[in-house]
């Protein structure tokens, strides 16, 4: 009778614990498996070009739509609606897709595009007619900057001509072509470059166009350093790389010295005997 009791007793107790060890392992697997929701972001809507937008363009709403972008991560300067833009001028050249932004606007009160709308405060656009060579054979684009040189006659003195840089780092506004009516009587076009000066860096090109010619070197975008010189004049230009020989010389390049190697010194050795001790005393052969 006792033995059935405890058979019982054992038989309820397993059964007992396979439920509750069941239970427990479904509430785990539960929880591992279950799907962990992602927070939701919250996106807005901006202009964007739906095509290129050159510089001094007038916006049109035609020219936009609206794309949507994390708010967390939209640009600075953005513009949630279309009627927003319709009218602004673009001062800088804006990509298709890419976000129109306040800082690629003319300010509001201008509400004229083209070449004026480019046009700093106290600054004057200059055209300049050029050949390829003088516009650096077609690789001059806007946004460049470039420095001006002048081939002129010295002031008093004939057929001594010089060549000299006259304005340093000017902005290149545009590039265009023109017709132009040859001694031929056959229009052929001309290449037109329109500079951004100042009033005294427009009276020095005027000046250097009308008494020279000018030459148009092209800058790197993060050269700004400013470098002064004396200009240069044929005399000075033939004594460039001169010899006071009437043979060519040629200079040969100063190969760099060899490295000197450590000089082996013979050593002296001379040994000491002193009943049963023998001591050994190192010399060089100089001492």
């Amino acid at each position: 009778m006792h033995r059935m009791t405890r058979t019982i007793f054992l038989v309820i107790a397993l059964v007992a614990a396979s439920i509750i060890s069941y239970t427990l392992y479904h509430k785990l697997n539960e929880k591992q498996t279950g799907k962990i929701v992602a927070p939701s972001q919250e996106t807005v809507e901006i202009a964007v070009a739906l095509k290129p937008l050159g510089r001094g363009d007038k916006i049109e709403e035609q020219d936009l739509r609206l794309a949507s972008y994390l708010k967390a991560t939209a640009p600075v300067g953005n513009f949630p609606t279309l009627a927003q833009l319709v009218g602004r001028v673009v001062l800088k050249e804006i990509k298709t897709t890419e976000p129109v932004l306040e800082s690629a606007l003319a300010p509001l009160d201008v509400t004229k595009g083209g070449m004026a709308a480019l046009i700093q405060s106290q600054k004057r656009a200059m055209a300049v007619k050029v050949d390829d060579v003088i516009g650096v054979a077609g690789f001059l684009q806007p946004g460049h900057l470039v420095d001006v040189l002048v081939s002129l006659e010295k002031p008093g003195e004939k057929r001594r001509q010089i060549t000299k840089t006259v304005l340093e780092n000017i902005p290149v506004l545009s590039i265009g072509t023109q017709a132009e009516e040859s001694n031929e009587k056959k229009a052929k076009k001309v290449t037109v470059v329109t500079l951004e000066v100042d009033l005294e860096e427009a009276e020095k090109l005027a000046l250097a166009v009308n008494q020279g010619r000018i030459q148009l070197a092209l800058r790197g975008y993060t050269d700004n350093d400013q470098v002064l010189t004396k200009g240069t004049t044929v005399s000075s230009l033939l004594k460039s790389y001169a010899t006071a020989s009437n043979r060519p010389v040629k200079v040969a390049k100063t190969a760099p010295k060899p490295a000197k190697k450590p000089r082996f010194r013979p050593q002296l050795v001379i040994e000491v005997m002193n009943g049963n001790n023998v001591s050994r005393l190192n010399m060089d052969r100089h001492q």
